[in-house]
């Protein structure tokens, strides 16, 4: 009896390891509040987490030149809304830092450059809320700061 019940804590205990890993997994790393704003007329204005609107700007200062605006890709880049749904953040990471052989080109290590190695986490960050959708194409805005 004491050995079935050890088995069954240590399965129950496997099973929330399992789950608070999962948890971990689909933690969203970015903070997006998207309404209406009547500064833009009514239009929708998303606004991000500070980490995120990093990402955002390195992304449009390097990325995009072959990745596109707002990630959707081009003829010799992915569409990173697409590819970051297929792929977990340790490869990500390792793209980056590696750099990754596609079947069209070849995007280079950015492990050397200051100015993106400094921002993995906030590209990875930018990125998955453009593909979970919770971030609209275009600029955002900061939110206020944290008091």
């Amino acid at each position: 009896m004491r050995k079935l019940v050890f088995s069954f804590a240590a399965a129950a205990l496997g099973l929330a390891s399992a789950a608070f890993a999962q948890d971990a997994a689909d933690a969203k790393p970015y903070t997006v509040q998207c309404a209406p704003d009547a500064d833009e007329g009514g239009a929708t204005v998303c606004r991000v987490d500070r980490a995120t609107y990093v990402g955002w700007r390195t992304f449009h200062g390097i990325c995009h030149t072959c990745h596109a605006q707002d990630a959707v890709g081009s003829t010799f880049a992915p569409d990173l809304l697409v590819r970051m749904r297929q792929i977990d953040k340790a490869e990500f990471m390792k793209a980056l830092n590696d750099g990754f052989q596609g079947q069209v080109g070849v995007m280079p290590p950015w492990k050397q450059d200051p100015n993106v190695s400094k921002y993995f986490e906030e590209l990875w960050s930018y990125l998955r809320a453009r593909s979970d959708g919770a971030l609209l194409p275009g600029r955002p805005k900061r939110l206020p700061a944290e008091q």
